[in-house]
């Protein structure tokens, strides 16, 4: 609030025995002017960091590693685990191809970021994740499943603990 305590001629007289920079340095009114932001950078910010090119980031071998062990274990045991359904055909067609081609396109990508080392593969991890909560409340909702049981249980908890996995690989890498 400092400028407006200047009239116009007095700022211009400050902006121009800085070289008509303004900086960190600039001290006016006893209160800081904070540096101008740069235009090439975006100021949109996670957790306080930039987004920007973080996703190409190096992401450890600890969290690929750990996040497709998790994958591989989670699914694996929730389809031994499901019941064949009650009735095949109840899926509803556009629903479970949307869900199962975000399952299969986030699954590509995490694999590929793996394989780099890059965070990209925990966000294709996170989408994946994301969908197989969806494919979890699509199965009894749909009446592809007749009714919510134990393995039910488990593909919830499963599905969920792999986005809060891959939410934390993310923050983490």
């Amino acid at each position: 609030m400092a400028i407006i305590e200047f009239g116009t001629a007095e700022l211009d007289d400050i902006l121009d025995a800085d070289g008509g920079r303004v900086g960190a340095d600039l001290v006016a009114d006893g209160c800081p002017i904070p540096p101008v932001a740069d235009p090439v950078e975006p100021l949109t910010a996670i957790d306080g960091h930039r987004v920007r090119a973080r996703l190409d980031e190096r992401l450890s071998g600890w969290w690929a590693a750990g996040l497709a062990i998790a994958w591989i274990a989670i699914f694996t045991t929730g389809v031994a685990l499901e019941p064949a359904p009650a009735d095949p055909n109840a899926a509803v067609p556009l629903v479970e191809t949307l869900l199962v081609s975000g399952l299969m396109i986030g699954w590509v990508v995490m694999a590929t970021g793996f394989a780099r080392r890059r965070r990209y593969g925990a966000m294709g991890s996170m989408v994946a994740a994301v969908f197989l909560v969806g494919m979890t409340f699509a199965c009894p909702l749909s009446g592809h499943h007749t009714g919510i049981g134990a393995w039910w249980w488990f593909e919830l908890a499963g599905s969920t603990t792999l986005v809060g996995l891959s939410g934390r690989a993310l923050r983490t890498a």
